[in-house]
């Protein structure tokens, strides 16, 4: 008899005013203060990334425009988290799947590493829990943008999930090889 009475989210939602999730909020939160740390951070230190980027043998250019790409792209994110805009959803999405991949990785590599520089065994074990964490903990965050409350506040809810995780994850597989012929 109770489900006769109860509405459907997607009817309380239209029916009602509708806030922005508090886990949008928390999220939105975060992704401005680690963008905008970021983005100051890589202003004090500009010329220790310069002299970092020859002991890496990494273009300084690169180094710095990625940092800044991902710095900007979380404040940016955020933002649009913040308003509710459909764009924001969009950045939000493709800095957890860059950050996916990029814990990805970095947890293939581990054993290469370790292997040229020496590294212990615990550095390995240390490494690959450190970085299998991170990205469980952001493909939690890619499923909870996905979800349906999220959908209703950015209203992507015609927008394919699916298709969009693989936008997102294909632009970030995509930088990762383009930095690798760099």
């Amino acid at each position: 008899m109770s489900e006769l009475f109860r509405k459907s989210l997607q009817e309380e939602i239209a029916e009602s005013s509708y806030d922005r999730p508090a886990g949008i909020s928390f999220l939105a939160v975060i992704l401005a203060i680690g963008g905008g740390l970021g983005i100051v951070l890589q202003l004090i230190a500009f010329s220790k990334l310069e002299d970092l980027s020859e002991v890496l043998g990494v273009s300084a250019v690169l180094m710095q425009g990625a940092l800044l790409l991902l710095s900007g792209s979380a404040l940016a994110a955020a933002v649009g988290m913040w308003i509710g805009a459909k764009w924001g959803w969009w950045l939000a999405l493709f800095y957890i799947a860059y950050a996916v991949t990029r814990n990805a990785n970095a947890f293939l590599s581990i054993s290469s590493l370790a292997d040229q520089f020496g590294a212990s065994g615990e550095f390995r074990s240390t490494n690959y829990v450190k970085y299998g964490i991170r990205m469980v903990w952001n493909a939690l965050l890619l499923a909870y943008l996905c979800r349906e409350n999220a959908s209703f506040y950015f209203r992507t809810t015609e927008t394919s999930k699916w298709k969009a995780l693989g936008i997102v994850f294909g632009i970030s597989i995509g930088l990762f090889g383009l930095a690798a012929l760099l």
